[in-house]
């Protein structure tokens, strides 16, 4: 007789195992993702390696002042995180793109000594 009562316990136990398990695993799938405070922070919870990810950088000036009104568009070449600001003998020139001053400066850039 203890050993049908020992049966009759494991079957729940397993039940109880298998759902528990299974409700964590939904749980950690419908997680949100992490949010950031500003939109170059969100790049980088995104994976950009610098925080101004590539939903950021510009083409052409037109561009990134269409993405931010109103603010200063800035010019970066190469992986220095430095920009040149415009009126400066090297804004948009060589290969690089624009971006919005205040995003660059959030996500660590700062204005060449020129």
């Amino acid at each position: 007789m203890t050993l049908s009562i020992q049966k009759r316990s494991v079957l729940p136990a397993l039940v109880l195992i298998c759902v528990l398990g299974a409700v964590s695993a939904a749980v950690a799938q419908t997680s949100p993702e992490p949010q950031a405070s500003t939109p170059s922070a969100q790049s980088e919870v995104e994976g950009a390696t610098t925080g101004l990810g590539t939903s950021h950088r510009f083409g052409t000036s037109a561009d990134a002042t269409d993405h931010c009104p109103g603010t200063i568009i800035v010019w970066s070449s190469g992986p220095n995180l430095i920009y040149q600001l415009p009126g400066s003998g090297d804004y948009g020139k060589g290969s690089g793109f624009y971006a919005c001053k205040d995003e660059a400066d959030a996500a660590g850039f700062s204005a060449a000594n020129n």
